[in-house]
């Protein structure tokens, strides 16, 4: 009924793939250098940048979690007690990431406030104004040259 090999096993699966791996096509596989070798280590990442990173980052799927849950919970099963609790977690993890995001922008610009860059803002500030009036023609009030029409 089954054909036997010639060693008498009615199937021999390695031989078989041996064959195969013969017969069939040859790849090259190339080889590409490891890019992990590359990247600086990860304990000379300053503190003052990878803390508020990694709040944001749990911040963000707490929010993540929470509104797609809680808007699967309200639509496939109505719960809208669970599923809008959820609804109001996630937005308010969402609402943090931004708080995050922004005090760390904050911070970075307050502290570029002391580098070089600083410079550059304060040449764009506006010249202070003159409080003097200047008359229509170019004049000033009061003074020698006055406008008034009792002193011709």
């Amino acid at each position: 009924m089954f054909d036997e090999d010639d060693d008498g096993e009615l199937f021999d699966l390695e031989r078989q793939a041996g064959e195969a791996e013969e017969r069939g096509p040859h790849v090259d596989i190339p080889s590409v250098d490891d890019p992990s070798e590359s990247l600086p280590d990860p304990s000379t990442v300053d503190p003052a940048i990878q803390q508020p990173f990694l709040a944001a980052v749990l911040y963000a799927n707490v929010a993540l979690l929470g509104i797609s849950l809680g808007l699967m919970l309200v639509g496939f099963r109505g719960d809208l007690r669970v599923g809008g609790a959820a609804i109001v977690i996630g937005a308010l993890a969402a609402v943090r990431v931004y708080q995050t995001v922004r005090a760390f922008e904050q911070r970075d610009r307050d502290g570029d406030r002391d580098g070089p860059e600083d410079r550059d803002d304060e040449e764009d500030a506006p010249a202070a104004v003159n409080d003097t009036p200047a008359a229509a023609d170019g004049v000033t009030a009061g003074g020698d040259g006055s406008s008034d029409p009792g002193d011709t």
